[in-house]
């Protein structure tokens, strides 16, 4: 049976490109691997969306290398007949790779300059690897409102795309109109868009002032409706998922701050509710 001309050359791709160990196949929108230098890649504070780098995160993956570990590979922007590697996810590997002492590390090669490796880096590790502090949420925030082109979009789609809830670009494109008039051209999405049936975000976005408590709060409903919603229980799920002890730690690290969270706020209802005296009309 002839094979198809588009299967045919998807075929060839993949037989051609040598991948990292461990990985059968490129994932969606790269178009290589390859093992290229440290000093090759560029590491600069064009991409990088950390407020810092992590020293203990960084120190381990130095300890995990050294080890005969083999890291994932990190994510590079290359134009095409172009020799810059220009790093967007991956910061705390590169560095260990350094420190380690070894000359070459594996990389996701994707087609684009700059402006294309920040868009990629400003929503990195929102659900996976070192987690993002809310500094380093903030300051991605505010690298995309000071790109023209990001700038320019509507609040929705620079959360989107910096991956946070909305109201953390309202509060922070807020905080820069208040100190510049001339910041920064953001329009709201209700402003942009046609007239429709109200969302949950419209019905909540009365355009308050919004707190920092109102946005940890926001992401602490979605994170345990997403919880909650789950088609089996804690019980299934050990079974189901196939958990490392990273994420035991994590699963375990979350549920004491929510069994804080419940016993204290149970213990203030329990101190602010009035006892209720002999032969009133409660007892009866």
């Amino acid at each position: 049976m002839t094979t198809p001309p588009n299967e045919f050359f998807a075929e060839k791709r993949t037989s051609t490109i040598e991948l990292p160990p461990g990985y059968t196949e490129l994932p969606p929108g790269v178009i290589g691997a390859e093992l290229l230098h440290v000093d090759n890649i560029e590491a600069t504070a064009a991409t990088q969306v950390r407020v810092r780098l992590d020293r203990g995160v960084i120190d381990q993956y130095t300890d995990d290398i050294q080890n005969g570990a083999v890291m994932p590979p990190v994510d590079v922007y290359r134009e095409e007949n172009s020799e810059r590697n220009i790093l967007a996810d991956g910061f705390h590997r590169h560095r260990a790779y350094i420190n380690a002492e070894h000359k070459e590390m594996w990389c996701w090669i994707y087609p684009g300059g700059t402006h294309e490796a920040l868009i990629h880096a400003l929503g990195s590790n929102a659900e996976h690897g070192h987690r993002r502090s809310r500094a380093d949420k903030r300051h991605a925030v505010e690298m995309a409102l000071k790109d023209p082109e990001l700038g320019a979009l509507t609040m929705k789609e620079i959360a989107d795309v910096c991956r946070v809830h909305r109201n953390t670009v309202r509060k922070i494109q807020n905080e820069h109109l208040a100190g510049d008039d001339d910041a920064h051209n953001v329009q709201d999405e209700k402003h942009s868009r046609k007239p429709e049936d109200p969302t949950d975000d419209d019905i909540r976005d009365n355009g308050a002032d919004v707190t920092q408590g109102d946005i940890d709060l926001e992401e602490l409903r979605t994170a345990v409706k997403t919880i909650n919603t789950m088609p089996y229980n804690g019980t299934a799920a050990a079974d189901k998922l196939d958990l490392t002890k990273d994420d035991i730690a994590d699963c375990e690290l979350a549920s004491t701050w929510l069994a804080d969270v419940v016993i204290l706020t149970r213990n203030r209802e329990a101190e602010e509710t009035p006892e209720r005296e002999p032969g009133s009309d409660d007892d009866i």
